[in-house]
């Protein structure tokens, strides 16, 4: 009776997953490829999830083991007999490659339903919209594919046509109108960049300054785990209107500061288009979510080590895992760019006696680096620099660092830090004319 009230597709979800209880180390090779979106919300999924965790963890894969963590979120007696039947009625083991292909595709056909829907709705987009969306359907077609299968090899022909066909599309890059840093291209659709350094190098001003200018052009969801969002702004009204933040935190600004102040807060108005969120209990479920509401072309992300893991029980290193494979995928779905602050491990901060981190210094998980299209360094700060800055003048002497860049040079920008300001600029090229024929990439 049960058999004849679940669809086809769940019927092939409780194969797999029996035949992977019942027979762990063939279906690691599946288990691996698939993502827990993948299968039906509800026990499906939370078995699935289990077990891939555990197949991650190099744990052992066992009905009570599986039931134990599946039902962290969800009631065990709705957990236990849905495990027990799937152990119980797997039609073959051998088929297991079957069941996880027959998965992929019927999550592909999802997929490319609900895209070809929203072009397809009346009066959602014009001509354009509807070309944007079918490239990004494809591109989130070709991605999952290529996970999937075991050889890359293309014919050359095919792949120097793709590449000629490539050469005609047009740039949609996000611009941050600086030529210094938008020559490295980082900020194209559909990837992730990594923004990381020691604690106190200015990467969270560094990150507002390149949200500011690109939410006069583009639309910016900023998250930060940290401080509230009227702290934020505090550093953007600071900024913009070069008064010492100093001022706006203690409540010290003269009438003719609050006044600069006032007509600043009017100009923002008219030019950003941010939104500002500091949800510090928000999970990579929530921050999908949300990025799928607010829609915007750039999130940022400060910082993903204190996104709330969806397991309790998780590591550090599987929660990071799961959050930066999630924003990948998210990125390349929405055709977005997600920005990623990071922090460097303690070994990164006490040992590194050079100017930038490296990436293996980027705390948490190989895969930050790993699933990152791009990385970006701030150099280190010493503490014998780290004194007080006051006025127009005063700055602090740095550079930003393209360590990762898949698509593009890697290489160094020289750039001035006014701390009191919050504010960062490239420094004037008369002034870094030598570093830049040192260091760049030709």
């Amino acid at each position: 009776m049960e058999r004849a009230t679940i669809s086809r597709q769940q019927q092939t979800q409780r194969a797999f997953l029996g035949a992977a209880l019942m027979d762990p180390a063939r279906a690691r090779e599946y288990i691996i490829k698939l993502v827990p979106g993948m299968f039906d919300e509800g026990v499906s999924r939370a078995v699935f999830s289990a077990v891939q965790q555990l197949t991650m963890a190099g744990e052992p894969v066992d009905v009570i083991t599986v039931i134990n963590r599946a039902s962290a979120g969800r009631p065990a007696d709705e957990i236990r007999p849905g495990v027990v039947a799937m152990a119980e009625t797997c039609p073959s083991v051998s088929n297991i490659g079957s069941y996880a292909a027959q998965i992929l595709e019927d999550y592909r056909y999802s997929l490319l339903q609900s895209d070809l829907m929203k072009c397809m709705a009346k009066d959602a987009m014009d001509s354009d919209g509807v070309c944007r969306q079918l490239r990004r359907t494809l591109a989130v077609q070709d991605a999952i594919r290529s996970t999937q299968t075991d050889s890359t090899a293309r014919d050359f022909d095919a792949v120097l046509d793709s590449a000629l066909a490539r050469l005609d599309e047009p740039d949609t890059s996000l611009k941050l109108g600086w030529p210094e840093l938008d020559r490295y291209g980082v900020f194209h659709r559909g990837r992730t960049c990594v923004v990381a350094g020691r604690p106190g190098c200015g990467k969270t001003d560094f990150s507002i300054n390149l949200a500011s200018r690109l939410s006069k052009k583009y639309r910016v969801y900023y998250l930060t785990l940290e401080e509230t969002a009227e702290a934020l702004m505090d550093r953007i009204l600071s900024k913009v209107s070069r008064i010492d933040s100093g001022k706006l935190t203690n409540k010290t600004l003269t009438p003719r500061e609050r006044e600069i102040i006032d007509n600043t807060a009017g100009i923002l108005r008219r030019h950003h288009n941010m939104m500002l969120d500091a949800d510090s209990n928000l999970t990579i479920d929530g921050l999908e979510a949300k990025i799928m509401q607010y829609k915007p072309d750039i999130a940022f992300i400060d910082h993903i080590g204190l996104l709330s893991p969806t397991d309790p029980r998780q590591t550090e290193y599987q929660s990071i895992r799961e959050i930066t494979r999630r924003l990948k995928v998210a990125a390349m779905k929405m055709g977005i760019v997600i920005v990623e602050l990071c922090q460097i491990n303690r070994a990164g901060v006490k040992g590194n006696e050079g100017r930038f981190c490296n990436l293996e210094d980027l705390r948490g998980s190989g895969t930050i680096e790993q699933d990152a299209n791009s990385a970006i360094f701030v150099e280190n700060r010493r503490t014998e620099d780290s004194k007080e800055l006051r006025g127009e003048d005063a700055y602090q002497d740095t550079a930003v660092m393209y360590a990762k860049n898949r698509e593009g040079p890697t290489g160094v920008v020289s750039m001035r830090w006014q701390p009191q300001y919050h504010q960062w600029q490239p420094t004037p090229k008369e002034d870094f004319e030598e570093i830049d024929q040192m260091n760049w990439p030709q």
